[in-house]
């Protein structure tokens, strides 16, 4: 999926450009269809006149400009788009299309810019290791046996930070009871490193020994069947884990395809009634919020990479600017009131929210039940 983005990427790329970098012979024939061509391009066909039969530095040098040099649309598109919320797209269902970059095209290259920047910078500052669990489960996790309490698998570095945050003078007592039980729990479950080889997967006679262990001493064959099982799956998922990451690298772009109609369907449906407004006006205005927040979002993982210690700020404003940017996006665009505005924000915000937080899960579920 990251070639097919490349490629795709690529090909917007070029639909920027002029082609001034290409010499042409007008008046000849074009090459394609025939029709005179009185200009740079052909009237009937939109073929560049242009003869790409010279040597080979000059080809690649011209090619090369022509990639780079942007015609001013994008200059007249990103300012707008970035600091004016709703602006260009208010202008650009009025019929001033021309003079911007069409939605899709921005879209689609704002998505791969985003899509390799994650790829890219996820490898490099390994971000992709915090989707790792440290043990088996971290608090606990399904039952082994319906209606048992789950049986926890922790480590050391778990271990040592519960101990320190239930010595935690400052805590209330409330909170100090909480994390005392937490420890207690913790502490009765089975150690990583009693089940883990050196290999790094999973002693599976070692994992039984401490799943029966804990079981009552009544435990029927059944019982103790279907806990080996569960405990036999998890270890499993834990050896495995390297698969989410790649899933999700695999299924993140499409998923952002996804979501775009979701997003214009939710907008559909807020604004049923208005009889002055299309499906095509929420199409155009689901990719420009989602163009805006994938350059945001850009930006914040170059800054998150050069200083890891600002992600926190960054997560708090960009979701401001990201719920700023829909209200002033509605009320520019639709021509909606500041309260309206503002319950549309929340009903778009909340979907969305949902919407993506389904998605990830299916794509746990999916990546796991492929293991």
């Amino acid at each position: 999926m990251e070639h097919e983005m490349e490629a795709a990427g690529l090909g917007s790329a070029s639909g920027l450009s002029t082609g001034d970098h290409h010499p042409v012979k007008s008046g000849e024939p074009c090459a394609n269809c025939e029709t005179v061509v009185e200009d740079r391009f052909c009237t009937t066909c939109g073929q560049l006149a242009s003869d790409f039969h010279r040597p080979i530095w000059d080809l690649v040098m011209s090619s090369l400009a022509d990639v780079f040099a942007l015609d001013g649309r994008l200059w007249r598109s990103l300012p707008m788009l970035l600091l004016r919320p709703g602006r260009m797209t208010r202008n650009y269902l009025d019929g001033k299309r021309a003079r911007y970059v069409p939605p899709f095209r921005m879209f689609l290259m704002a998505s791969v810019i985003f899509f390799l920047t994650l790829f890219t910078l996820g490898e490099q500052m390994g971000w992709y290791s915090a989707l790792k669990i440290d043990g088996l489960v971290e608090d606990g996790v399904e039952s082994l046996a319906e209606g048992e309490e789950p049986i926890p698998v922790i480590t050391e570095d778990r271990l040592e930070t519960l101990r320190e945050r239930a010595e935690d003078p400052d805590l209330s007592a409330e909170e100090q009871q909480a994390a005392t039980m937490e420890l207690a729990q913790a502490e009765g479950g089975i150690a990583l490193r009693r089940i883990l080889q050196e290999d790094g997967r999973i002693n599976r006679d070692a994992l039984y020994e401490e799943v029966t262990s804990r079981l009552d001493e009544g435990a029927t064959q059944a019982e103790r069947e279907q806990a080996w099982r569960t405990a036999d799956h998890a270890a499993t998922v834990y050896e495995n884990q390297d698969r989410y990451g790649a899933r999700m690298r695999e299924w993140a772009p499409r998923f952002s395809l996804m979501f775009m109609p979701i997003l214009a369907l939710v907008l559909t449906l807020l604004y049923a009634w208005h009889r002055s407004r299309y499906i095509y006006d929420h199409v155009v205005t689901a990719l420009h919020v989602q163009t805006y927040i994938y350059l945001m979002m850009t930006v914040m993982l170059v800054i998150a990479a050069i200083n890891p210690a600002s992600i926190g700020w960054l997560v708090l404003i960009g979701n401001i600017l990201v719920v700023a940017y829909i209200y002033r996006q509605l009320r520019v665009t639709y021509g909606t009131g500041r309260f309206m505005a503002a319950l549309r924000t929340f009903i778009v915000l909340v979907t969305s929210f949902l919407v993506l937080v389904s998605l990830a899960a299916i794509l746990i579920i999916v990546s796991f039940m492929l293991v």
